[in-house]
């Protein structure tokens, strides 16, 4: 595995946790010391992780966390007190990927990193095909207006126009979408 950033007060707790992560594999353990050197710490060196201690009251590192997530969308290991593991999801419900009680067992650790790190890749995975949908449907409603002008222009029915619009972009060696943009610019500019 790669990089895993750590923001933990408790000395016993973040020793404890760096000798497990270099365990698990990590080859890089960057351990903050405040909530500003966590975001620069993540902006600097994308880890794969962060795992992060929750305090009661610590509103600073609620708004941390939720800048963590909106900026870099890494998954978020929070370590809390079992008393406070409701308070930890009623904020963190949409940025957290897990949330572990203290202290933290070796198993628990593990399958959260497994399954958090994972999560966070199908998360990645489905933004990609989103943006590519959205590629695809803007790149559609283009061709069908750059169609649409040739089927008024030149009186080609809706067959035809798909046609020619197919057979220069196949000449022209461009795509669909650049060939249907070309045609829509000359119509403005002729128009």
């Amino acid at each position: 595995m790669g990089k895993a950033v750590l923001y933990i007060r408790d000395e016993d707790l973040l020793e404890s946790l760096k000798k497990r992560l270099q365990e698990q594999g990590f080859a890089e353990i960057i351990a903050s010391g405040s909530s500003l050197e966590l975001l620069s710490e993540t902006q600097a060196k994308h880890p794969e992780v962060a795992i992060i201690e929750f305090c009661a009251g610590d509103q600073e590192i609620c708004a941390t966390v939720k800048k963590l997530w909106d900026k870099h969308a890494i998954p978020i290991i929070m370590i809390a007190q079992s008393s406070d593991l409701k308070d930890v999801q009623t904020w963190g419900e949409s940025v957290i990927s897990t949330i572990l009680a203290k202290p933290v067992r070796e198993e628990e650790l593990g399958a959260a990193l497994v399954l958090s790190i994972a999560a966070a890749r199908r998360v990645e995975r489905l933004k990609e095909e989103v943006s590519t949908l959205r590629e695809s449907i803007e790149s559609r409603k283009v061709i069908e207006k750059a169609k649409g002008r040739l089927m008024e222009r030149d009186k080609l029915s809706e067959a035809e126009a798909f046609r020619r619009m197919q057979r220069l972009a196949m000449d022209r060696r461009i795509s669909m979408r650049q060939l249907a943009d070309a045609i829509l610019l000359t119509e403005s500019i002729g128009g």
